[in-house]
């Protein structure tokens, strides 16, 4: 075996579970996939600080209102982050409302063992808030029917289903056909 068939092993055990996550080009964000989809299930990123942004898929109030969990989404990833937000950092009744799209900076940190989360993130600065009016945007907890969503057609683009996907891989298609034109 040649020398040039090798694995590159320098360049292999320079890439580790720890190592730091990048940032959107655009958005000064970490893709919420980028933290979950690791193998670990982003556990090895404990400690960094990072912001995330994306839409409440659900929320708990605890404490009496002193702080609220947030399952966050941006719709790149078909599972959420469990954002924990006190309620000194932000009102909690902008928040919690399912829809809400939020922006915010915190640190990773491994929640406590019994839970279904392999990571969470502590809230440190909630840098922006885009509220819905739950009128215009009736997302219930519960699974969208497929009835439901043929009223409100701007909501299948935020609902867990198959229009979801089917978006997300004509994005992907489009993008990679004008990639194709371009480069051609």
């Amino acid at each position: 075996m040649s020398a040039d068939s090798l694995p590159p092993t320098d360049e292999m055990s320079v890439v580790t579970l720890t190592d730091a996550i990048e940032e959107s080009q655009f958005s000064q964000r970490v893709l919420i996939r980028r933290i979950i989809g690791r193998p670990d299930g982003g556990a090895g990123l404990a400690g960094q600080k990072v912001r995330v942004g994306g839409w409440v898929r659900t929320d708990r109030e605890q404490g009496k209102g002193s702080f609220a969990f947030l399952e966050l989404n941006d719709e790149l990833c078909p599972t959420n982050l469990q954002v924990i937000v006190d309620a000194a950092m932000s009102l909690l009744d902008q928040l919690v409302p399912t829809g809400t799209c939020v922006h915010v900076e915190g640190e990773l940190k491994v929640p406590p063992e019994g839970t279904k989360q392999r990571i969470e993130l502590k809230v440190h600065k909630v840098l922006d808030v885009g509220t819905v009016n739950p009128a215009k945007y009736p997302l219930p907890k519960t699974r969208l029917t497929l009835e439901f969503l043929r009223d409100y057609v701007h909501i299948r683009p935020r609902a867990n289903t198959v229009f979801v996907y089917l978006c997300a891989c004509m994005y992907y298609i489009q993008l990679h056909i004008y990639r194709f034109d371009s480069d051609e």
